[in-house]
Formats: structure tokens, sequence, C-alpha cells
């Protein structure tokens, strides 16, 4: 049975598993579902076109599905589709997507969102991922699985974040960061090689990958792009170097990072 608070405003449009928990002072909108499980402790909006999945849990003045912050935005159809247990901590925000885009914004599952942290307009956030407090995306952010990205750090628009990758405190990061890179300082810093070994990667793997990186990165021996050909061919075996070979030959509108020697 679905439990809701006095204090709290539920539009009877709302779909509510059986099994949801309504804190006090919470208002949940009339376009919102929630997936069985899910838990609001206290003083949380939930708004527009919102479906929550399972097993999620928001602290107290977390809020998901308000209008995203967009000047140009005209459309009132976007939404917010949030997976399955996932943790919002105190203050979280997440707005719908917008109409200059594609009208919609998600977060996968088991994410971490830590207190103040913040998924902009149109972001695509995918599963095992921790933002540390006051951590925030700008808008058409795309952030890959397990992805970390530290205290006070922010990423600009239309950036994307690969799996594994690893940022820093306070950083600003403009361009895209590789799967398990490390961001420091505002570059490119080197591999997350302690995520990897925690992850019980084969030390094989991580030895090719480092080697890999060294020779995309370090060395300045023709253009990027043949340096990236000839890692794609030297470890077409090796699944971490082909997942960083496959990053870098997608689009990108703010390019890759580099280390600061080659920015």
């Amino acid at each position: 049975m679905t439990k809701i608070h006095p204090s709290s405003i539920v539009d009877p449009k709302a779909e509510l598993a059986k099994d949801v928990e309504v804190g006090p002072f919470c208002t949940i909108g009339p376009k919102v579902q929630i997936g069985p499980g899910t838990r609001l402790i206290s003083h949380n909006v939930i708004d527009g076109d919102t479906q929550i999945g399972s097993g999620n849990v928001l602290y107290p003045f977390a809020s998901l599905g308000l209008p995203c912050q967009h000047k140009r935005n005209k459309s009132d159809d976007t939404k917010l589709v949030v997976g399955d247990d996932n943790i919002f901590r105190e203050h979280f925000t997440a707005h719908t997507g917008s109409d200059v885009d594609n009208k919609i914004t998600k977060i996968g599952s088991r994410n971490w969102f830590l207190v103040g942290s913040h998924v902009a307009h149109d972001c695509i956030v995918g599963n095992d991922i921790v933002m540390s407090n006051n951590a925030g995306l700008a808008g058409h952010v795309i952030v890959q699985d397990k992805a970390i990205i530290g205290a006070m750090s922010g990423v600009l628009q239309f950036t994307h974040i690969g799996e594994g990758a690893m940022i820093g405190g306070m950083v600003g990061v403009a361009r895209d960061v590789i799967p398990f890179g490390i961001v420091m300082h505002n570059s490119l810093n080197g591999l997350n090689l302690v995520g990897l070994q925690r992850a019980g990667t084969d030390k094989a793997l991580i030895t090719e990958l480092q080697a890999a990186y060294k020779t995309l990165f370090m060395d300045q021996k023709g253009l990027f792009s043949e340096r990236l050909a000839a890692i794609a061919t030297t470890y077409s075996e090796n699944l971490l170097v082909q997942k960083i070979v496959a990053f870098c030959q997608e689009p990108s509108k703010n390019g890759i990072l580099r280390p600061e020697r080659n920015a």
C-alpha cells in the first residue's frame, strides 16, 4: 500500500506504485509516474512529465522534473526519465529536456548523486555513476557508465564523459574525456588505474592500455588521427583500448581533452 504523509500533496492523476513512500511536505505533479519501492524522505518536489523507476531514494529537498533552465525552450511536452536504485541526496536537481534537443533528460540506474549536484536539460547519464557534492552537468552532456565527477566540478554543455573516467574536484571540463581517463587541473592527467584494478581488470589489458595511452597522447609522431588508427590496429583485441578508439571516433562538438602539453 502506498504511504503518503498527510502534509504532502499528490495530484490524483499521478501514478504511484503500491509500495511507494511519500514523506512529509512533498508535492507530486499530475504527469509523474513512480515505480515500486521508491521513497521520498521529505520536502521533495517531483513535477513535469517525469518517469521514475523502482528503488530510488530522494533525500530532503531533492527535486526532479521541473522545467529546464533554458531561455529558448518553448515546449511543455519535455520529459525526464529515471531508472532504478538511484540515490538522490539533499538539494539534488534534475530538469526535463528542451525543444532545442530531443526534449528528454535521461538518468540510468544505481547512480549516487551527492548533495547539491545537478543534471541539466537533455543530459544522458548512464549507470553506476557518482557525482560528488555540488558537481554540475550543463545541458546536453553525456556521461557514460561508472564515471566519477568530483566535488564542485562543472561539465560544459555538449561535453561527453567516457566510461570509467574520473574528474577531480573543482575542475572545469570543457572537452570530451576519454574512457578511463583522469582529469586534474582542467587537463587529462593519465588513466584511472585504481578504478580498473578495483574492478578486477586483467593486468595484461591494463598494461596494453597504458602503452596505447602513451602512443596516443605522449608520442609526437604523426597526427592524432594517425596515432588513433595505429592503436586501433595494434590493440585490436583489447576491449579497453577499443572503447577509447570508438569514443574518439564519435562526433564531438568540443574536441578530445588531452594532457596539458598537447592541449
